[in-house]
């Protein structure tokens, strides 16, 4: 049956007549009406409404007594709770409690704004615009404010968790409000925070959590909706992997703790989902506890933010009520008439004591934390607690003034919650890499060893020096390559896109902390620091030629010296016996000789163009003009050919050891005959291009212009490219992949200095937890030096061992190269000495057959002599088997044989 409008005021009226008699007649202290509207489901609003009055009526030296008046909404109706609230105000109400959000009117807030009765509000609601607050000056709110709440999540998210990258699902217009601040962390697009409502998906919520996980490969979720809707929301995302490790879930309905979240927790739950709620006060430990608890202790146990909020409300306004009649020591009542035109003056008052009192001025304390209430009656401060709802575990607070801070925790709490949090449990890491000397390798023996036993290198040493110190478990991805960008397609490749898709948790290689690869992934602290060099080829260097003194003069040059001295000493032979001046007498004491000598035969003429070509000159010279100048020429000749001579071999010892000029970057491209490249879409070639430097524009123009490219896939292409082009390529490169390269091949080297300063890192998604974990790790091992042996392990220790070669300076030739000159003068010296023996056994014939002694006498009496050093004088007749007299007779017939020999010469 359907009651007319007029039979519900009648009831109304009725019923406030009623409680206002019964409470006038049961106190001798000042009596107080107070209303309250709640709609029918809010049953433990009231209980806590109904528990705050009784517990400030129950206060000994009050002068005040409390009596409520309690109206209930059955549906959202405008009329309706405008006409119950006029009811009240009929009633002589000093204040008004509610109703909460479920409104969708402010009729309450203006018509208390008209009468001057104050309203007290306890549940998230939109911020009033300025033109609202102007209706809304008798209203206060105990909940947070939406903006404050608002700046809470962004320094939670932003400075705590340090998330850049999220997506953001919200439920209700007031939800999205709590996130506004969130969408300014990043820009809003697709790349890093994605906003998405849930009534887009409200028949089928997987269709939500699979574009998270296969589009968006979200890690990081962002979720307000009511505690009801949670539950659900939750089991579905198990079927999509959105439970599972690495993932971080924050869930920021302030009611999130009482959804029953803990009743379908298990350990298919293993992300780290945590929450907040609004701070209550801690209780004391030491407070004598109660044997019997009510519904109502129950109730105001669990922390939901509706009922204590009332109960601070009701705590707030009766604490003001009473310090604002004991200030003026009289009550006036309110006015009865809804539509007064004079309001009531007490409640401003009161309303404004509300706004200005203290935490520490109220009794009974409030249930939360640090309220306070800002001019405009909005409760700018409250403390927020971080906690897991999974197994209620406080783990930081949130205020407004200090920020996040670790969370005290009490005894009760220290002592208490034994449920398994099966996130903390030993995770494994996906680690991907790619293959890189000395950085990640197969083993030789890979064949005999399973998973990742199978690899070594630096890279697998730290990081499994790494998951000792942090406790985890890892398995090797392997990709090609670092991670390059790619401008058309605005894609990254690699390891740095495993990162981004949360494919793998940790990236490590040669990988170069740049500013474009941070901007989609974070680094760790660097476990390397290096640079850019070039590498080239260092050419063997060449045998050594004994007979080097030849090469400043070709062969041929050679062969037409030697015929020059033969024609030379002919023809000087040949002029010479034309020349009559040439003919001398052979004694010069004789006037007048019956015969005349020329000295210029073969032997002196030889004698004489050797020694001129040698500068030496000679004892004997050319007596006529034609001579002379056929002597001056040869001079001339010889003068020439040994200055030629000098000057080619000073120039052959700097050519010989002539070395690569090219010894910086610059000259490198002030040269056009080698060409040099680095690695395409590299950190290297990045540095090149990104760079304000001159000479690196000059270089990075010129790579981009060669022909062939000189640009490589990897550094390993460009390294085989160096040693196949012989020293027409050069390769820029990071330095401990060229300091690898060069201890392992002879025939590379390093040219001029470190270019820039880069370091190596391992690269995490962005906003990993567990970054500031591995970079103090990194910390640690670089402090006690395992960094440094890891290094020298993988770098300096090898079977490679190169020849090692004396480095002479370019003036100077070594022993090898003028060998052949002592080859020379040995050999000059062997035939000398065959001749003078040859020559000394011909001469001990010919004296044992003018002495008439046997040739073994003769040999012996001549070596004898020869032997005595000592003796400067030979006699003529040497042999012992002969007296002087007949050496003498011996020596005056071989006088005259000689004589006539040399007579029957000249005829």
């Amino acid at each position: 049956m359907r009651l007319s409008p007029v039979v519900i005021c009648a009831f109304l009226v009725i019923s406030g007549f009623l409680e206002l008699s019964f409470a006038l007649g049961g106190d001798e202290r000042n009596e107080i009406t107070v209303g309250a509207i709640f709609y029918e489901n809010e049953k433990e609003i009231e209980l806590s409404f109904d528990q705050a009055f009784r517990e400030v009526n129950n206060m000994k030296f009050s002068e005040l007594r409390f009596v409520t008046i309690k109206r209930f909404m059955p549906t959202n109706d405008s009329f309706l709770l405008q006409q119950i609230t006029c009811e009240l105000i009929s009633n002589g109400v000093a204040a008004i409690f509610g109703p909460s959000s479920k409104a969708a009117s402010d009729i309450v807030a203006q018509i208390a704004n008209a009468t001057g009765i104050p309203h007290i509000e306890y549940d998230l609601k939109l911020e009033a615009t300025r033109q609202e607050q102007l209706n809304h000056q008798m209203s206060v709110n105990v909940a947070p404010s939406l903006s404050v709440l608002s700046r809470a999540y962004f320094e939670i998210i932003k400075t705590n968790y340090e998330w850049r990258t999220f997506t953001l699902v919200y439920e209700t217009p007031e939800g999205l409000a709590r996130l506004q601040d969130l969408m300014n962390i990043q820009e809003l697009n697709d790349d890093y925070v994605k906003l998405r409502n849930l009534a887009d998906y409200a028949d089928d919520y997987r269709i939500l959590w699979k574009e998270t996980d296969e589009t968006f490969h979200e890690q990081r979720i962002i979720l307000d909706c009511e505690p009801k809707t949670l539950k659900k929301l939750l089991q579905v995302s198990i079927d999509f992997k959105l439970q599972g490790p690495f993932r971080n879930w924050f869930l920021t309905h302030l009611d999130t703790h009482s959804s029953g979240l803990r009743d379908i927790y298990n350990e298919d739950f293993k992300a780290n989902i945590t929450s907040v709620r609004i701070k209550v006060v801690d209780a004391n430990p030491f407070e004598r506890k109660k044997t019997r608890l009510t519904q109502v202790d129950q109730i105001l146990a669990d922390q939901t933010m509706l009922p204590i909020l009332i109960y601070d409300a009701v705590v707030l306004f009766a604490s003001s009520a009473r310090n604002v009649i004991a200030a003026m020591q009289s009550f006036h009542p309110p006015n009865r008439h809804c539509g007064s035109a004079s309001p009531w003056m007490m409640g401003a008052f009161i309303v404004n004591e509300m706004k200005t009192i203290s935490e520490d001025d109220v009794e009974p304390h409030f249930k939360t934390e640090n309220l306070r209430l800002n001019e405009n009656g909005q409760r700018t401060h409250f403390n927020l607690e971080i906690y897991k709802p999974t197994v209620n575990e406080p783990l930081l607070v949130w205020t407004p003034d200090n920020g996040i801070k670790k969370r005290r925790l009490t005894l009760e709490l220290e002592s208490g919650g034994n449920t398994q949090d099966f996130s903390v449990q030993r995770k494994v890491y996906t680690v991907v890499t790619h293959y890189e000397e000395p950085y990640f390798m197969m083993k030789e023996d890979h064949e005999n060893f399973r998973g990742k036993e199978k690899y070594e290198g630096y890279a697998v040493d730290l990081i499994n020096k790494l998951s000792e110190l942090l406790n985890f478990d890892y398995e090797f991805m392997i990709v090609d390559g670092n991670g390059k960008y790619n401008p058309e397609t605005k894609q990254w490749d690699g390891i740095i896109r495993k990162l981004i898709d949360h494919h793998a948790q940790i990236g490590i290689c040669d990988l170069t902390i740049t500013q474009m690869r941070r901007s989609v992934v974070d680094f760790t602290v660097p476990f390397m620091q290096l640079g850019i060099s070039i590498l080239h080829y260092k050419s063997p260097p060449a045998p050594k030629n004994q007979f080097a003194f030849l090469k400043p003069f070709a062969v041929e040059v050679w062969i037409y010296m030697v015929f020059a001295q033969l024609i030379m000493t002919l023809a000087f032979v040949f002029i010479a016996r034309l020349s009559y001046r040439e003919w001398l007498p052979p004694n010069p004491a004789i006037q007048d000789p019956d015969e005349l000598e020329n000295i210029w035969n073969v032997n002196n003429s030889t004698w004489l163009m050797v020694g001129s070509i040698m500068q030496q000159g000679c004892d004997i010279l050319p007596r006529g003009p034609h001579m002379r100048i056929l002597t001056g020429m040869w001079w001339f000749f010889a003068l020439m050919m040994l200055s030629t001579y000098t000057a080619n071999l000073a120039a052959f010892l700097t050519s010989d050891k002539w070395q690569s000029s090219i010894k910086s970057l610059q000259d490198l491209i002030e040269q056009d005959k080698v060409h040099f490249g680095s690695m395409r879409g590299g950190s290297t070639s990045l540095f090149f291009s990104e760079s304000n430097d001159t000479d690196y524009q000059r270089a990075w123009n010129q790579m981009k212009d060669f022909k062939p490219s000189a640009f490589t896939t990897t550094n390993k292409e460009g390294v085989a490219r160096v040693r196949k082009e012989k020293g027409e390529y050069a390769f820029l490169m990071e330095t401990t992949s060229m300091t690898y390269n060069i201890e392992r091949n002879c025939d590379l080297t390093q040219i001029g200095e470190q270019i820039g300063e880069k370091h190596y890192g391992l690269a995490v998604p962005l906003g990993s937890d567990y970054r500031t974990n591995l970079s103090v790790s990194i910390l640690q091992l670089s402090e006690k030096g395992d960094l440094q042996k890891m290094k020298n392990k993988w770098w300096k220790n090898h079977n490679v061992t190169c020849d090692s070669y004396h480095e002479v300076d370019g003036d100077e030739l070594s022993i090898v190269e003028l060998g052949g000159v002592f080859l020379v003068l040995a050999g000059g010296v062997l035939t000398g000495v065959i001749l003078g023996i040859y020559e000394f056994l011909w001469n001990v014939q010919k004296v044992a057959v003018e002495e008439r002694v046997t040739p073994w006498q003769a040999f012996k009496a001549e070596l004898t002599f020869a032997l005595k050093f000592w003796v400067r004088r030979k006699p003529m007749r040497i042999s012992s088997s002969r007296d002087k007299s007949s050496s003498r007779r011996s020596s005056g017939s071989r006088r005259s044989s000689k004589e006539k020999s040399r007579s029957r010469t000249v005829s």
